[in-house]
């Protein structure tokens, strides 16, 4: 149920925030290029995400992949943040359901996450490390 509520919240999160860029993109490009704007910004995020629940399910970590996500998670956030009204309310709106995606996926990573935690490719080829007693 915590992962069909996490699918449900991200994905409005992201078709919100798509709208939101394609808006904006409207403002400077023309609407062909608007239209597939918001590509650029959750595009890098969307393969990103993927990555991360592969790692997740091979029990790996994906911190470079994690990373892209919060750069691309920031750019929308600022993007829409900037055309926003100049109201803090208006900020809150427009600003959060970016971070949503972002924590809603988490979330959903931590459906399929182990809790032995996460193993590192160097574990892979030389075997895991060995504790001194």
């Amino acid at each position: 149920m915590s992962a069909i509520c996490a699918v449900a919240i991200l994905t409005w999160s992201i078709s919100y925030s798509c709208d939101q860029l394609h808006t904006i993109a409207l403002l400077w490009a023309p609407p062909q290029l608007a239209r597939r704007w918001p590509l650029m910004v959750y595009g890098p995020w969307l393969l990103a995400g993927q990555s991360v629940l592969r790692a997740s399910v091979q029990h790996r970590t994906a911190r470079r992949s994690w990373a892209v996500m919060l750069v691309s998670a920031g750019t929308a956030v600022a993007l829409c943040i900037s055309q926003a009204p100049h109201s803090a309310v208006a900020m809150v709106v427009v600003g959060i359901p970016p971070i949503t995606a972002l924590v809603c996926f988490r979330e959903l990573v931590g459906q399929f996450s182990s809790r032995s935690g996460p193993r590192h490719a160097s574990d892979v080829v030389n075997g895991p490390r060995k504790t001194r007693p």
